[in-house]
């Protein structure tokens, strides 16, 4: 199911870019290809961000949530305040669009987490598996 998921992911990205770009060819660039453009930019801005914290940030699990989330709402403020999607007045709403995608992304992650567990344990016992069945050379040489 996770793979469908991904796939009908990629699928629709790619679908919307074929889509926007020959509109964009054949009546130029408009609002909502400008809209679609700069939201791809944000989520690939994003996803680097992700990666970075990912793989530099070590915290509990509630903790790094509570990170990305404050590091994402920045970014998202930022953005926003560059493309003119929000104003001083109603920059709060910058928060409550990375909640909602928080919330729905959280399941996701934990499910992807909880299958990446799945998968180390099983390596590790297979390989519990394989030196319990085959005896250590080094044991023998130990002995007196």
């Amino acid at each position: 199911m996770k793979k469908i998921l991904k796939d009908a992911c990629i699928l629709a990205a790619l679908m919307i870019l074929s889509v926007f770009a020959i509109s964009i060819i054949w009546s130029g660039i408009t609002d909502e290809t400008v809209l679609v453009l700069r939201l791809f930019v944000l989520a690939l801005i994003i996803s680097s961000a992700n990666h970075i914290m990912d793989e530099y940030i070590s915290l509990p699990i509630i903790m790094i949530y509570t990170v990305k989330y404050f590091t994402i709402t920045g970014i998202v403020m930022l953005f926003g305040f560059i493309s003119g999607w929000f104003y001083p007045s109603n920059f709060w709403m910058a928060f409550i669009y990375v909640g909602a995608v928080l919330v729905l992304a959280y399941p996701i992650d934990s499910f992807r987490i909880k299958k990446d567990i799945e998968f180390i344990n099983k390596q590790i016992a297979e390989r519990d598996a394989r030196e319990a069945a085959s005896p250590d050379i080094n044991e023998k040489d130990a002995r007196p």
